[in-house]
């Protein structure tokens, strides 16, 4: 049987988060070229969804080389309003399915590209100034690869019917064999719209096939953009439990407890604000999308990516902090009430001290 030839590109996507937020307004004054997200399937952003369509915009970078194959010259550049840029590089491909496999493989944790995409991430920082809101810098970056094909003859279930294992190898970035369980797993949520269309998503990558499929390129990579965020956040939830955790194990005295226990229930308070408008963001995003094949798609995407253990993580975080939280504003309040009572008893006594002096 012939190899079935495939012909497409490549996309890597790096999310990098720089800043507590980008006005997407003032970004647009300094980047004339930039342009919204527009989404085409069946109807624009609802108006009032509460979320912003990204930046859009080309950016000069010269080619990389990867598996003998070089991507094209300039990548395009994402802004989002959550403060996280994301790089695209565009990776042409013409080959079979095995050739796939193998380039899947070769793309997996790219010390090049990882690289590349920091610096072109800090090139369009220097350009934003005051559009970003509390710059900063993180370690952090998050990556997706996604294999965007033309229909074949026979369309979809040609390659569904007869390649899962190698599929499978394509979306788990696996040169070798996977056993029949991996297989079943990274190809059972398939998300289609058309006969000759459809879309494998996967935790490290998604293969699409179909004539247009900019849209759910789009929609995977808002996913990403989200799926960082909430690391962003598993993570810093990490560091305030355990400072929380060392202010309330160490023994201070009245007056110094006091002023560390207001700050720390000042700092908890506002991880707590951040926390509900992270989650807000991520709510919006369902609401991005005018059609239920987008929003499907959202959620499948949501659901591989494993959006509801994050969650979960980090409520249980948060709970570790309403609980310190509270126990900081016991002790604090029961600090309070020591000064009082001294209070009231160097009164009661200063007062008994006055009632037996005589007066002069």
């Amino acid at each position: 049987m012939t190899a079935t030839r495939l012909i497409g590109s490549c996309r890597v996507v790096y999310c990098v988060d720089v800043a507590r937020g980008i006005d997407l307004e003032l970004a647009q004054e300094s980047l004339i070229t930039a342009r919204r997200t527009e989404f085409h399937h069946k109807s624009r952003v609802p108006e009032g969804s509460g979320m912003s369509r990204p930046l859009r915009l080309s950016w000069d970078a010269e080619s990389e080389s990867v598996d003998n194959r070089s991507t094209l010259v300039g990548v395009e550049v994402a802004l989002y309003e959550l403060g996280t840029i994301c790089i695209t590089w565009n990776l042409p491909f013409d080959g079979v399915l095995s050739e796939l496999v193998q380039l899947s493989a070769a793309l997996y944790e790219h010390a090049g590209l990882i690289a590349r995409s920091k610096k072109l991430g800090a090139e369009v920082v220097a350009m934003l100034g005051a559009a970003l809101d509390g710059p900063r810098a993180s370690s952090l970056v998050e990556d997706y690869v996604i294999f965007e094909l033309a229909p074949i003859e026979g369309g979809p279930d040609a390659l569904l019917s007869h390649e899962q294992a190698s599929l499978a190898q394509v979306l788990r970035a696996e040169s070798n064999a996977l056993s029949s369980q991996e297989v079943e797993n990274a190809l059972s949520h398939p998300v289609s719209y058309g006969q000759r269309d459809v879309c494998l998503i996967d935790w490290l990558a998604a293969f699409l096939m179909g004539s247009d499929m900019e849209d759910e390129r789009y929609v995977l990579e808002l996913a990403t953009v989200e799926l960082l965020e909430l690391r962003l956040l598993d993570r810093q939830l990490d560091g305030e439990v355990a400072d929380a955790y060392r202010v309330l194990a160490k023994p201070q005295g009245t007056w110094g407890a006091l002023k560390i226990q207001r700050r720390e229930l000042e700092r908890i308070a506002r991880m707590q604000a951040n926390d509900a408008l992270l989650h807000e963001g991520i709510d919006n995003g369902l609401k991005l999308f005018g059609d239920d094949y987008l929003a499907r798609l959202y959620q499948t995407a949501a659901e591989r990516l494993h959006f509801d253990d994050w969650d979960r993580s980090i409520q249980r975080k948060l709970g570790v902090l309403e609980s310190v939280y509270h126990s900081l504003a016991d002790l604090a309040s029961h600090r309070r009430s020591e000064v009082l009572e001294w209070i009231i008893i160097v009164l009661i006594a200063v007062d008994i001290l006055l009632y037996f002096t005589p007066l002069r």
